[in-house]
């Protein structure tokens, strides 16, 4: 079947929209499909985020990734000697290391846009028109069901990453009424203001939009890890029961991706010098996006923010610990990740990066929390023989209950740090149905370049402090106060005397 699509009309009516309002906007480059291949064209350029490295001195225009969600949580600090480099936007970046109320507040005082609420919803237009007119191509048989499977992966991606930054964490008990993110998945312009739907109808079409996802790519094999497959859907919904507490649905998908071709990287094999983190890891499942932990934790002899004493202590063992030798560099100004460390490696990003090891964890967690203490042990032997030297792998045959999650909540940060999951990690701890662990959080501030200490920010527990990011300015302004803004407090900050 051929369909030919003319959106001009449609294209002129947008630009006559005020430009805040991102949740109206229809893709201005889809002009005219005609095949299948053409919508897969528009996928690749309008679905998905650009994959590459920004480095320290570029920005080349993709802000849709929330590469400032590594400076919000426990895992980083300013380095010894922050350089506060300004062209890719770390002098800007402070104002989420320090949780102000409008963390975009760069260090002159200037408000700038949130382009990730923006960036993120310009994607799901596009995603939306992608479903509404690949359903003309049905004939196409196994690449209508590929392009209509990764579109949905998509969609369900940027709604968990809206929903995890600007509402509050899922607590089963009052989801239906938390104030979550607006759903829009029609394709259509509409004449209306939009309103903010409750966290659990978010999830809900998450978990929606992922197991039809599932459905359509079954069986497909993508040429990269570039590209969504079955296993990427599955980790990405296990993830999002994981965070519901659902978690006999979380084991169940983790137990089908582990019957495909993935494998944990014993890093006992690894090369000294090589990458943790690469796309062709026998990890990886899918990658998409920058990468730009380097122009932000660590870069050269300078790095403008460092890995943090906190996360420095939770690796105890660090004779023994491979990812503290793979992945930290130490330096004199502060220690930092360093677990990708060129694109030619293997690019991947440092936020959107799905992989086994995640799956692994996943499903230890849910079974711990199910009270199978003994099948969480058995995942968990298996992943530590191939993250730590043989002779030194811990011993977690006594634990049990509290106890056990609470290691394999450290072994999650240990082995995901700086790989977007911390921050949100620490939100879903924080209303736990079961074991609800809260914590503080302090950054201290330092003058630049001489790295002098002067005070120190602090975000306080869970439910009190900024855990939850404003609505943009640009939005609220556009909807005419139909959209209710977060209450999000000013941080407390202590000057040294």
């Amino acid at each position: 079947m051929k369909k030919i699509i003319n959106i001009f009309g449609i294209l002129w009516s947008v630009l006559l929209v005020a430009c805040g309002d991102f949740l109206e906007e229809y893709p201005r480059d889809l002009q005219y499909v005609n095949s299948i291949s053409d919508l897969s064209e528009l996928l690749v350029g309008d679905g998905y985020m650009i994959s590459r490295e920004t480095g320290q001195y570029e920005d080349e225009g993709e802000t849709t990734i929330a590469s400032w969600i590594h400076l919000m949580d426990d895992d980083v600090q300013l380095s010894s000697r922050p350089s506060y480099l300004g062209s890719m936007g770390n002098a800007l970046y402070l104002g989420y290391y320090e949780w102000l109320k409008l963390p975009s507040t760069s260090e002159n005082g200037t408000v700038e846009n949130d382009e990730v609420w923006s960036g993120l919803y310009e994607h799901i237009a596009s995603l939306n028109v992608i479903l509404d007119e690949v359903e003309a191509f049905q004939d196409a048989g196994a690449d209508y069901h590929r392009v209509k499977g990764e579109a949905l992966f998509l969609r369900a991606t940027y709604y968990f990453w809206l929903v995890n930054l600007y509402a509050e964490p899922y607590v089963a008990g009052s989801a239906a009424t938390d104030l979550g993110v607006p759903i829009k998945v029609s394709a259509e312009v509409e004449d209306k203001d939009f309103v903010r739907d409750p966290v659990a109808e978010v999830y809900g079409l998450m978990v929606e939009d992922l197991s039809e996802a599932i459905s359509n790519l079954k069986g497909v094999v993508q040429p990269s890890v570039y590209r969504a497959n079955e296993s990427a859907a599955r980790a990405l919904l296990s993830r999002v029961y994981l965070y519901m507490g659902e978690w006999e649905k979380c084991d169940k998908q983790c137990d089908t991706i582990m019957q495909a071709a993935y494998r944990l990287q014993d890093l006992n094999a690894l090369a000294s010098g090589s990458s943790m983190l690469s796309s062709k890891s026998p990890e990886t499942i899918f990658s998409m996006g920058e990468y730009r932990l380097n122009a932000m934790v660590g870069w050269n002899s300078k790095p403008t923010y460092a890995m943090s004493a906190d996360l420095e202590d939770a690796f105890s063992n660090q004779a023994n610990d491979l990812r503290y030798q793979f992945g930290i560099e130490i330096n004199s100004y502060g220690n930092y990740p360093s677990k990708f460390k060129k694109w030619s490696d293997g690019g991947v990003s440092d936020c959107n990066l799905v992989r086994y090891a995640e799956v692994c964890l996943n499903k230890a967690e849910a079974l711990a929390m199910l009270d199978d203490d003994k099948g969480a042990r058995e995942v968990m032997h298996s992943f530590l023989a191939t993250r730590y030297r043989a002779g030194g792998v811990p011993d977690i045959a006594t634990k049990t209950g509290k106890d056990l999650v609470n290691f394999i909540w450290n072994e999650r940060r240990l082995e995901l740090c700086f790989e977007g999951h911390r921050w949100f990690d620490l939100r879903r701890y924080s209303v736990s149905p079961k074991y609800p662990e809260t914590k503080p959080i302090r950054h201290e501030v330092r003058v630049k370049d001489s790295g002098i200490a002067y005070g120190y920010y602090e975000l306080e527990a869970y439910p009190n402090g900024g855990w939850v990011l404003p609505i943009p300015t640009y939005e609220l302004q556009f909807t005419d106060g139909n959209m209710v803004n977060n209450e999000r407090p000013a941080p407390v900050y202590v000057e040294y005397e």
